[in-house]
């Protein structure tokens, strides 16, 4: 029986080996053909402009086309299945928001995927943070003023335009004590139109498009969520300067591959995206939009994701937010 045991232990460690050479030599060749990069949401929106601004920047060093697929529908979860499902040897990737992926499952009864068991994270691309905003002409300065005035309403309304912004608000009103009526809205143009007109107290817009309206004028930003300021938007405290020393919610993008992708091609990956990420380029290209771009490992991005699942869980509970 004993013999039988070794035998079987030195077959089960043969057959390790033989993986990781097998793993390593795909590494080695990798890659041959062209890569195909999912994205969830249509071509010219945030997500797609972060995706392509990786994208046309991985191909002269990785020495192949990288291509990008637009699958929008389902709040991305079309793109996301895809990509579970394809093969895992690096040449299907998924470019998205972190928000999905951490708190999908409080948001939607039939999520098709779980971020932590079908996919190996690749890398993280650039975090941004969202901004409380009100209308241009409001005579609300601070976040004190604002919330001051919300306990004294009947009854208030808030605009939402994704799962992030819902996200943003629900934390803030449990932090403040406050209830308020969410408004959903399929696109943030529209809910910063009803802002201005007054139909809605507040909104917490995603810091690119906030700190471009503000510019234009087209919105007054009272604090941004991020525990540091946001480039681009310098004279905005945080939430933490603004009185809620607890707050923090950031929006962070990723780049994942199906699970089970060997560990030698991921690595080759996040290499790559790291050197992007390092850049002056990176730096000046997200800066102008409010953004900074991330950098770390495989495993410090996973358990980034891993807390967000958490924090999800509270704003929640908090907000009792229950799955669609």
């Amino acid at each position: 029986m004993m013999n039988l045991h070794k035998r079987v232990l030195s077959c089960t460690l043969g057959l390790m080996a033989t993986f990781a050479v097998a793993d390593l030599a795909a590494a080695q060749s990798f890659p041959e053909r062209p890569i195909q990069v999912y994205v969830g949401f249509p071509a010219g929106g945030g997500a797609d402009i972060i995706a392509r601004f990786y994208t046309d920047r991985l191909q002269p060093i990785l020495k192949q086309p990288v291509i990008i697929q637009n699958r929008p529908g389902a709040n991305g979860n079309i793109a996301a299945e895809a990509v579970a499902r394809a093969k895992p040897d690096g040449y299907t990737l998924l470019a998205g928001p972190s928000a999905p992926m951490a708190g999908g499952h409080y948001l939607y009864a039939n999520m098709p995927v779980d971020a932590m068991v079908d996919y190996a994270m690749v890398a993280p691309l650039n975090e941004l943070g969202f901004a409380l905003s009100v209308k241009k002409d409001s005579a609300f300065n601070s976040v004190k003023e604002l919330t001051d005035f919300l306990r004294t309403k009947s009854k208030s309304l808030f605009a939402s335009s994704n799962s992030m912004s819902l996200a943003s608000s629900y934390l803030y009103l449990y932090q403040a004590g406050l209830k308020s009526e969410n408004t959903p809205y399929k696109a943030t143009a529209d809910a910063v139109r009803d802002l201005n007109a007054g139909d809605v107290d507040f909104m917490f817009a995603d810091g690119p498009f906030a700190v471009a309206q503000a510019h234009n004028g087209n919105l007054k930003l009272l604090a941004v969520t991020t525990t540091y300021r946001a480039p681009g938007a310098e004279n905005v405290p945080t939430m933490r300067e603004a009185g809620f020393p607890d707050y923090e919610i950031t929006g962070w993008f990723m780049m994942l591959a199906p699970r089970g992708t060997p560990s030698p091609i991921i690595a080759k990956l996040n290499e790559a995206i790291t050197q992007i990420s390092k850049t002056d380029e990176a730096k000046a290209f997200f800066g102008k939009v409010g953004s900074i771009p991330l950098v770390d490992t495989p495993e410090g991005a996973s358990k980034k994701l891993a807390e967000d699942r958490k924090q999800w869980g509270i704003i929640a509970k908090a907000g009792n937010i229950q799955p669609q």
